[in-house]
């Protein structure tokens, strides 16, 4: 039996939606982690600090949701030296590819750390 899990509405519903279609919820294990990946980025450019705990508090998601996402960030550096602030500009202006290069890191289709493809599990 496959678990189900669904995934609630979520702060930056709107970016989210920009970046990877209204149909979001649809995509695989690997590009949800991309969509987790922006929604984190954002977190923190709202002044969450980059901690697991305070994020998932922040969107209101379990750890399981994030975790691989936030672990691919934070072992590619994203939360090191501020850089995240310093793409401030770009991602406050919606800079599309600014967005997605983050999304390509979190998903692990990009980066330092990548991951085999996973099956994408049945959302409700």
């Amino acid at each position: 039996m496959t678990d189900v899990i669904a995934i609630p509405e979520i702060p930056y519903e709107k970016l989210v939606c920009a970046i990877h279609g209204n149909d979001w919820r649809d995509l695989s294990e690997n590009d949800l982690d991309g969509v987790w990946g922006v929604a984190i980025v954002r977190s923190i450019l709202d002044g969450v600090r980059p901690s697991m705990r305070e994020i998932i508090s922040h969107l209101g998601v379990g750890p399981e949701t994030i975790r691989d996402a936030f672990m691919r960030l934070s072992l590619n550096g994203i939360f090191l030296r501020g850089r995240i602030y310093s793409d401030r500009q770009a991602l406050n202006k919606h800079d599309i590819g600014a967005w997605c290069q983050y999304a390509g890191i979190a998903s692990g289709a990009t980066g330092n750390v990548t991951r085999e493809p996973r099956k994408r599990k049945e959302h409700s």
